[in-house]
């Protein structure tokens, strides 16, 4: 028995969507002025009864396992307060393949906006281990949502790609897009209706993933927001382990601890481009300090760069290129310095890369790495798979879909002229006609999918919704700095340090001149 729709007075309300550190894209609170109308709420009438009834039960070529209603306020591992949204918690695989299982979980609000919500992973990995952060605070705003484990489970290493073609491809890119065909079917089935629309979000290798989707399935949803993308993936993880290579070298392990002179070289070359000087580089991209100008004087060491760590400081603003003189990966922007010393090279992303999808060699040493030959042999191995490069997104646009893009500034594990690069290149392709259902914001002072000392919560799912319902192209939107991530996530009370407004790319927000420098209403996007 479906469970049955009771009208609930008031309107939906689109709420804040959030990721936890380093794996995606978070938000600032909900607000009335942030929040859109989308017709009544409605809310099951038996939610624990036919949540239960799901059980068994084949939808969108998946079979669900189990399901678990969870009430209101109920504690939720790992952060154990207990402010849970009432829903019903459904556990369901697909094997569309031999060699593939993909677990995909859903939550289903008994209150529900009439839409669903999927979610990029991080990393390796997808974003089922961590539903209970990433889903609680958009299930309790409304939306029915959904992840997927990416077609393996979590493991301290990437061993589950050797000998795994179907599991690397559920990774790349088939794990969301079925993850989307059984929500809707999930959805339909349990509310008696279809969702009316469906957004994405994800933000590192989640934003790869969205990318994915827009490029490969543009049926699947309606908005995606992409945040710091590892699109070009074969290529991030080359240089990944070209950098690597350059800090475990002699000017690499000496300009380490003199990335904090050379940072804050940089911010007193070009912090008051933006009109004021607050430690943040408005427009990096217009930055031109040169590491040279911190070259030692005869005889001087300390304080300064030597010759070879001021090549290896221009080196790394520059990018890494190949013997041929083409880009591979963009460089990181002026600001960003603090981020730059790498893991250790066992711990390096790359070496994961190489070591277990690209050779399946547990064995293979870091040490063996030639830029232009693996990088080489990644993309063409395994670049049809992984990269979600593809700038022609006009199926997707055409059918009115909407693209958010956002990156920091300061971003060291995907360089900012990376989304910069694929902005440009999915305006010229797609033309005037669909340009302008793309967006890209970036914002100062903001690390990987966040942190970093510039505001950097936004409300990616209000301006999603608000874009899709109204049409109109966000030109501004507001990125907050709190004061406690850790409880902001955790839906604790948490003070709002600094306001700013994020800038539809070109523009950048610049200082009026008068009043405070925290707060949003100071600064125009010009």
């Amino acid at each position: 028995m479906k469970g049955k729709l009771l009208p609930v007075a008031g309107a939906a309300l689109v709420g804040a969507m959030s990721f936890p550190l380093g794996l995606g894209a978070s938000a600032v609170p909900t607000s009335a002025d942030a929040r859109e109308s989308a017709g009544p709420e409605q809310r099951v009438a038996d939610p624990a009864g036919s949540c239960h009834r799901l059980v068994g039960r084949q939808l969108g070529g998946a079979l669900v396992e189990t399901t678990e209603f969870v009430p209101a306020g109920s504690a939720l591992a790992p952060i154990m307060t207990k402010n849970s949204p009432e829903f019903c918690r459904v556990s369901a695989h697909i094997s569309p393949v031999a060699g593939s299982k993909i677990k995909i979980q859903l939550w289903l609000p008994s209150r529900w906006n009439g839409k669903f919500f999927g979610y990029g992973g991080g990393g390796f990995e997808g974003s089922y281990m961590i539903a209970n952060i990433v889903l609680r605070r958009p299930v309790r705003e409304g939306f029915a949502a959904v992840v997927t484990d990416a077609g393996h489970d979590l493991a301290p290493d990437q061993k589950w790609a050797i000998g795994q073609p179907e599991k690397v491809t559920d990774f790349g890119h088939r794990a969301n897009h079925l993850g989307a065909v059984v929500a809707k079917a999930v959805v339909t089935d349990y509310y008696g209706t279809p969702a009316t629309h469906g957004y994405f979000h994800g933000c590192s290798n989640g934003g790869r993933d969205a990318l994915m989707l827009a490029q490969r399935y543009p049926e699947d949803y309606d908005a995606i927001a992409v945040g710091a993308p590892a699109n070009s993936f074969t290529a991030r993880m080359a240089a990944f382990s070209q950098m690597g290579a350059d800090f475990n070298g002699a000017a690499g392990q000496t300009l380490v601890p003199k990335l904090k002179l050379l940072n804050e070289a940089a911010i007193a070359s070009c912090d008051a481009d933006d009109g004021v000087k607050d430690g943040l580089i408005g427009r990096p991209n217009r930055c031109r300090f040169d590491p040279a100008e911190l070259l030692c004087k005869s005889g001087a060491t300390e304080a300064c760069l030597s010759k070879p760590e001021v090549a290896l400081a221009r080196s790394l603003y520059r990018g890494t290129f190949g013997r041929d003189g083409k880009l591979i990966m963009s460089g990181f922007a002026a600001g960003s310095e603090l981020g730059w010393a790498p893991p250790p090279a066992a711990e390096n992303m790359g070496t994961a890369f190489y070591r277990y999808l690209m050779y399946e060699n547990p064995a293979w040493s870091p040490d063996s790495f030639v830029l232009d030959r693996d990088f080489a042999a990644g993309r063409k191995k395994l670049g049809p798979v992984l990269d979600a490069t593809d700038p022609d997104l006009r199926p997707f646009l055409r059918r009115g879909g909407k693209l958010l893009m956002y990156h920091g500034w300061d971003d060291t594990a995907i360089p900012p002229g990376n989304s910069l690069h694929y902005y440009d290149q999915v305006v010229k392709t797609v033309g005037k006609k669909y340009a302008g259902n793309v967006r890209l914001f970036m914002l100062p002072g903001v690390s990987h999918c966040g942190q970093g000392k510039g505001p950097d919560e936004v409300d990616y799912a209000a301006a999603l919704d608000r874009w899709t319902q109204s049409g109109v192209a966000p030109d501004r939107l507001i990125a907050a700095k709190h004061d406690n991530r850790i409880a902001f996530f955790s839906e604790m009370p948490t003070k709002v340090l600094q306001t700013r407004p994020a800038c539809a790319w070109p523009k950048a927000a610049r200082y009026k001149g008068a009043g405070s420098t925290d707060d949003a209403a100071s600064f125009e996007c010009r």
